[in-house]
């Protein structure tokens, strides 16, 4: 705290001089100004020079004079820094006052923070965010592959299962056909239905195969090839004209080639059916293969970030820093502002002693004032 430094103590007894020269005065009249003149001088600490050629009641006068402008001299300059002092000290005042009143409202936001921190109502990162939409994402593409594989096995199982059909149905109709191609008889599908020790299911299944092989092979036939392979397949023949089929081998020789060439065809397509299943069956082997392996990576990668969600790493660790920073800055707050009130303490308790002093000294320069004036008032009056 500044105090009043560089003007020298109040004479406190300029009064009782002043007072004692008016006594003096009076007591031993105008012939002892001289000498009270002199012991005023030697008071005032010689500082007051007095002329050889004035009056002694002149000299008395210009001493006393002389001796208030020193005085209002040395007032004002304690005045000035009096008012130094009160600028300064209200000054310091309202800074602290600022500034503790932002403190305290950062004390109560570190708390309040520290608070929501503790109860997990703030996140520092985005890695809950990054790691639930990881997860849903993984979640989504594991739905859609384990649907587009549901789907290609229903599409799989619905293939294999015309391919089989069309290859029972032409083995049995390639069958037929060689055995209706040896001795050239009546529609084979009507001797089934004669023959004796085979069950109505039994029949019913072979007529499938058989009508299903016809309407396979129309859709490669020529349309007579179809014909023939039908009624040949079917039992639809003409009746048997014995005439013609006692001819020359010419009509036999025609039916069997033409019977050689639906066979050919015919194996042709049961081929084709057959490496189309195959190639069909080691597809479908190989995508379920592929998903096996593309469920068990995004599983794993769901369940590592299933993990990372449940330890939050990277939040904990920003969270621990954050709290570790906070709690520093809180305390260092707290310990700002207990030392800032503690000086606001004092500059106050400084600053109501400095009104006291200044109070008392304006009235003791007063008073010394009056006496001075009153003085030089009497020794003109005399």
């Amino acid at each position: 705290l500044p105090f009043f430094v560089g003007i020298p103590p109040l004479r406190l007894g300029a009064r009782l001089i002043v007072e004692a020269m008016l006594s003096a005065i009076r007591r031993l009249g105008a012939s002892a100004l001289i000498l009270v003149a002199g012991a005023s001088a030697d008071a005032a600490g010689g500082r007051l020079a007095l002329s050889s050629d004035l009056s002694p009641v002149t000299r008395v006068v210009e001493l006393l004079q002389g001796l208030s402008k020193q005085i209002e001299a040395e007032a004002k300059a304690e005045e000035d820094l009096y008012e130094t002092f009160v600028c300064w000290a209200k000054s310091m005042l309202s800074q602290k006052a600022r500034s503790n009143a932002a403190a305290s409202a950062r004390i109560e936001e570190l708390e309040t923070y520290l608070k929501d921190l503790a109860a997990g109502r703030i996140e520092l990162t985005t890695e809950r965010a990054d790691l639930e939409k990881e997860i849903e994402t993984l979640k989504g593409e594991l739905e859609v592959a384990t649907e587009l594989r549901k789907k290609e096995a229903a599409d799989f199982d619905t293939a294999k299962d015309e391919m089989e059909k069309a290859i029972s149905a032409l083995t049995e109709a390639i069958d037929v056909l060689k055995a209706a191609t040896v001795d050239h008889k009546e529609g084979v599908l009507l001797a089934l239905r004669g023959s004796s020790g085979v069950g109505a299911s039994e029949r019913a299944l072979e007529a499938q195969k058989l009508h299903l092989a016809v309407k396979l092979g129309q859709r490669t036939l020529t349309a007579g090839d179809a014909v023939f392979l039908e009624r040949l397949l079917t039992g639809e023949v003409p009746t048997a004209d014995w005439k013609k089929l006692n001819r020359k081998a010419t009509f036999k020789m025609g039916y069997k080639a033409r019977s050689f060439k639906i066979q050919g065809i015919l194996a042709k397509m049961l081929e084709t059916f057959s490496e189309n299943l195959e190639d069909a069956t080691a597809k479908e082997n190989e995508a379920i293969d592929l998903f096996n392996k593309l469920k068990e990576a995004k599983g794993a990668e769901l369940k590592a970030a299933e993990d990372a969600l449940e330890r939050m790493e990277k939040e904990n660790g920003a969270r621990g820093l954050s709290k570790d920073q906070a709690k520093t800055e809180l305390e260092q707050l707290q310990k700002q502002v207990a030392n800032d009130t503690k000086y606001i303490g004092q500059v106050e308790e400084a600053l109501a002693t400095k009104k006291l002093e200044w109070k008392a000294r304006k009235e003791l320069r007063a008073g010394e004032l009056a006496a001075i004036s009153k003085a030089i008032s009497i020794l003109h009056s005399d």
